[in-house]
């Protein structure tokens, strides 16, 4: 056994195979989705919205409403959501906003009513998100201003003595923020570890070649190793451990990599991490092996099935990722038996569930399909002979 284990890490050591879909490729994607995803957080920020504001008489009657818009603009304030630039007239506004200097702007009716102009421009492109805000901030004004003038009309005494101010000065609804995951989303780290899941199953191709060498039929070498008096589950485990370590190997360095250069999160669960890459990595060598003792099965073949099986994990994009929720909500069954997926949801496990009832069960799912395909591969190399060539 140790003597097949050696061989196959010194044989996989110098294929050009191995280094290129466990290790070279994992990186390089990682390399492309940096630059893909390189403003994907900056398209979310509520900040990035200019807003003219038309500072005629009508705005500085306004009461209050300098306030407001100083305070949702002071660049030290954490309720910071836009710029400003003011404009003499509402024609100088509109021009600038024509001219895609700002996203919107501000003016003030007769009757002290703000009204927020939007451009086409910013509804259709990143000024969507804080435009809303906007109009969220005038509404919560005008419906505080009517509050004090109702105020002001029947209970003067209150804002005499001080006690309306507090109130419609201070926050009246305090929130308190949760999180339903352990950490923030990430809108990127599901192509990340459907990226480790795909190079794992490449990775099958070397455990495949390290069985095909074992078999009478690879030549010399192969025919004097069945004529061996050794068990052939034993060269069978050696040539697997030996393919397992190099492929765990190469995607312990991709996983390093995705999180010091890209800046992948895994979580705080270092261990959990080494774990998953173990389990994911010995499934796929244990898939290689029974493949490598199908005679007719080529690398191609392997690429092709973890390719298809990539679609079902979200790899290829928004309608991947559509596709493969919506296999999980209708059919879970089936989703759970893509070896696949659960290499993705060990990662997804780790990063935002609390306990780790979900990390445990995929990698229980992944060990048993190890055993299942080991099992079947022994079983297939014990009736490999001269017999049946």
């Amino acid at each position: 056994m140790l003597a097949s284990l050696r061989a196959s890490v010194l044989s996989l050591a110098r294929d050009k195979a191995l280094l290129v879909w466990a290790l070279a490729f994992p990186i390089i994607m990682t390399l492309i989705f940096m630059g893909m995803f390189s403003g994907i957080q900056d398209a979310y920020t509520t900040v990035g919205s200019t807003l003219g504001v038309v500072r005629d008489k009508n705005y500085s009657a306004a009461m209050g409403l300098d306030e407001t818009i100083q305070a949702i603009s002071d660049p030290a304030s954490s309720d910071r959501i836009c710029d400003v630039a003011y404009y003499e007239s509402a024609a100088d506004a509109e021009a600038a906003a024509n001219a895609a200097e700002v996203d919107a702007y501000l003016t003030v009716d007769a009757g002290g009513a703000p009204q927020l102009h939007v451009t086409n421009a910013s509804l259709s492109e990143n000024g969507t998100l804080p435009t809303s805000v906007l109009a969220e901030v005038l509404d919560t004004y005008q419906h505080t201003r009517a509050a004090v003038e109702k105020v002001a009309a029947t209970r003067p005494e209150l804002l005499a003595t001080g006690e309306a101010i507090g109130a419609f000065t201070e926050s009246a609804v305090q929130t308190v923020r949760l999180t339903a995951t352990k950490n923030p989303p990430s809108p990127d780290a599901r192509y990340y570890y459907a990226l480790l899941a795909m190079a794992a199953g490449m990775g099958a191709t070397a455990a495949m070649e390290s069985v095909r060498r074992l078999l009478p039929t690879a030549g010399p070498l192969g025919a004097r190793q069945s004529l061996a008096a050794v068990p052939r589950w034993r060269m069978l485990v050696g040539a697997l451990l030996g393919a397992w370590l190099c492929e765990f190997a190469c995607l312990l360095v991709a996983v390093l990599f995705m999180r010091g250069v890209a800046g992948v999160s895994f979580g705080s669960d270092t261990h959990g991490v080494v774990v998953a890459l173990a389990a994911s990595s010995l499934m796929a060598c244990a898939a290689g092996a029974l493949c490598g003792t199908a005679p007719r099965m080529e690398t191609g073949m392997i690429s092709g099935i973890t390719c298809l099986l990539s679609l079902f994990t979200g790899l290829y994009g928004t309608s991947s990722q559509q596709l493969a929720d919506a296999i999980e909500a209708t059919a879970p069954a089936l989703a759970h038996a893509n070896p696949l997926w659960q290499t993705t949801n060990c990662f997804y496990a780790l990063l935002y569930y609390d306990t780790p009832d979900a990390f445990l069960e995929s990698v229980a799912a992944l060990l048993i399909m190890a055993l299942a395909f080991l099992a079947l591969a022994s079983f297939r190399m014990r009736r490999t002979s001269y017999d049946h060539l």
